[in-house]
């Protein structure tokens, strides 16, 4: 136990600051005392290839996923925040092969294990740009079930996020890390992230256009770059919204799983 908790804290040493993986409201809002708000997000995953390692090992067999995730964030102050994430799997469908050479069909469903999060932030304000700092220890709460194959880990889990972002009236630049261990053997994962995008204002509303990119690695050996645009908009100070859609460019499984596939996600937030 103590050397996995010595790797996850070399772990968070090794990946530099940055902004923290996305929270709730698409990680713009509320920024003020006894703020809260929710989103919804539909995320669609296709996942082409059966690897082991970077070699593709089953053509052909395909994992399709469908995801609705439930958020919310409350801040006591601009600078103290209680964010939660609750995933429901809608439906989750694998293929592997099967005896004779066929194939195998594994499904999902139900609700995932669920995310608590405090992030803590420190904003600055400078001649013409302003930003934050932000420290977010995680609990990982086990809550999914036991179906065919399980999304989620349905254990225990303790993680960490370094985040730093800032932007001008026009340029948006972040940059950040997440590191995270499990009970039961499950292997450490470690995530890095960037994002680089440009504000805009509208005749309804304004928003931005980013390009973010994320480099996950798990204790295996697995490992994950994925790329993608997303349009970030805010209908009004209430309402936001956003798409984003991610390829992986990249991928190599540690043990056979399936990769090389694209994720988009689609949702609605409200702040009050």
């Amino acid at each position: 136990m103590k050397s996995r908790i010595l790797q996850w804290f070399i772990l968070s040493l090794l990946v530099q600051s940055g902004a923290l993986a996305a929270q709730p409201v698409f990680s713009e809002m509320p920024r003020w005392d006894n703020g809260w708000g929710f989103q919804v997000v539909n995320e669609y995953r296709t996942e082409r290839e059966l690897l082991s390692g970077e070699d593709t090992i089953g053509s052909g067999l395909s994992e399709d996923v469908h995801i609705m995730h439930l958020e919310g964030v409350y801040t006591w102050d601009r600078s103290i925040r209680l964010t939660m994430k609750l995933p429901y799997v809608i439906s989750a469908r694998r293929e592997l092969p099967g005896p004779g050479g066929g194939k195998m069909v594994q499904r999902d469903e139900g609700i995932g294990d669920m995310t608590l999060a405090l992030p803590l932030k420190k904003y600055f304000n400078l001649d013409g740009r302003s930003g934050s700092w932000t420290l977010a220890p995680q609990l990982r709460i086990p809550l999914s079930g036991s179906d065919e194959y399980e999304i989620y880990d349905n254990v225990w889990g303790h993680g960490l996020s370094l985040g730093y972002e800032t932007e001008t009236h026009r340029w948006i630049f972040g940059a950040g890390s997440t590191a995270w261990i499990y009970h039961n053997d499950e292997p450490i994962e470690t995530e890095l992230d960037l994002k680089l995008g440009m504000n805009f204002q509208a005749f309804r509303g304004s928003g931005s256009i980013q390009w973010r990119s994320s480099f996950h690695y798990e204790g295996d050996h697995s490992m994950t770059f994925s790329t993608g645009p997303v349009l970030y908009w805010r209908f009004t100070d209430t309402i936001h919204t956003q798409f984003q859609w991610k390829h992986d460019f990249y991928d190599r499984q540690g043990t056979i799983d399936h990769g090389r596939g694209d994720a988009f996600k689609f949702g609605v937030g409200f702040v009050f």
